[in-house]
């Protein structure tokens, strides 16, 4: 009895001890976002750590208007500045692709709308259960390794009360789309080859 007792609870320190991420690799993530883009706030940190585990987050059925709504971005946005390509997340599963790389004929319009809609996934319950928990384990790496970020109490209620409400995803922050005009689309890494070939 002793022994199965020891066993026990041997398996749940093991349990309690073993996170849903990677530490160093959330802490080297939320680093990069902070120093490439350091109007983040916390939403936009979420987002990034979404992205990475759910891409577009949706099944895009209507090829034709994502691939109107990627030419109507375009034309409003004028010129796009920043990187043509960023990781998202801890595990870059998935690549925020500029619209300027367009722009500047890196990809095409075409290639980018396949590429997205390739990478489209359902969105399951079961799958934001375990999201809710990853999250949290995130949520405490940023506020170990940023204490100070700008509104990080605040911005961390809000994201709770949006994960409570059944809600999942956000916006970016203003200070950041004030910051940085994002123009992007999400795409699986491996499909990040053969879109960017000719660059």
């Amino acid at each position: 009895m002793r022994i199965l007792l020891s066993l026990i609870l041997t398996a749940a320190l093991l349990v309690s001890c073993s996170g849903p991420v990677d530490r160093k690799a959330v802490r080297e993530s939320i680093d990069r976002q902070l120093e490439a883009f350091p109007e983040s706030r916390l939403q936009d940190l979420y987002k990034s750590f979404f992205q990475d585990r759910f891409g577009p987050g949706h099944i895009i059925s209507d090829r034709e208007g994502a691939l109107k709504y990627i030419m109507s971005e375009l034309e409003d946005a004028g010129a796009i500045s920043g990187p043509y390509t960023e990781p998202c997340g801890w595990e870059g599963n998935y690549v925020r692709v500029s619209l300027g790389a367009i722009n500047e004929g890196l990809v095409s319009a075409d290639g980018l709308t396949d590429a997205l809609v390739k990478s489209a996934i359902p969105v399951t319950d079961d799958a934001i259960v375990d999201w809710k928990k990853e999250w949290r384990a995130i949520l405490s790496e940023i506020k170990s390794a940023h204490p100070g970020l700008p509104g990080l109490a605040e911005d961390s209620m809000k994201l709770d009360s949006l994960l409570a409400s059944g809600q999942y995803a956000c916006h970016h922050s203003k200070e950041y789309s004030r910051a940085y005009h994002p123009h992007y689309r999400i795409v699986r890494r491996e499909f990040i080859n053969d879109l960017m070939k000719h660059y």
